[in-house]
């Protein structure tokens, strides 16, 4: 696509139909003809890239979900092995006194 320079005004020099004719009169027709869509395959490409992405996420954060309650199990069994050894050396107190703060899980123990 060429333009001439004519006295001021810009002409078309190509394409073949359009030659002559002011650039104002074919502006909107140059820009539907040269303007590049998004075809089909694009639209399907866009969708399916949307799709993986999408799924990697949920996978990922899935995986992230199983990692943080498998490690959370681990590190308490981890600190009640390590609790268990130091009342192997604690005095053994009487397991109804309702003394200091207590074990507010227990059935009895709940207000």
């Amino acid at each position: 696509m060429t333009f001439l320079l004519d006295e001021g005004q810009t002409v078309c020099q190509s394409p073949v139909e359009m030659r002559g004719r002011r650039l104002s009169e074919v502006g909107m027709q140059l820009r539907s003809e040269c303007h590049q869509g998004l075809g089909y395959w694009d639209y399907l490409f866009f969708i399916a890239i949307g799709f993986v992405i999408f799924s990697a996420g949920t996978v990922s954060a899935w995986v992230m979900g199983v990692l943080m309650v498998l490690y959370e199990r681990y590190s308490k069994r981890k600190s009640e092995e390590l609790g268990d050894e130091d009342d192997e050396n604690m005095p053994i107190r009487n397991p109804g006194s309702s003394h200091g703060n207590g074990d507010l899980s227990k059935p009895s123990m709940q207000v």
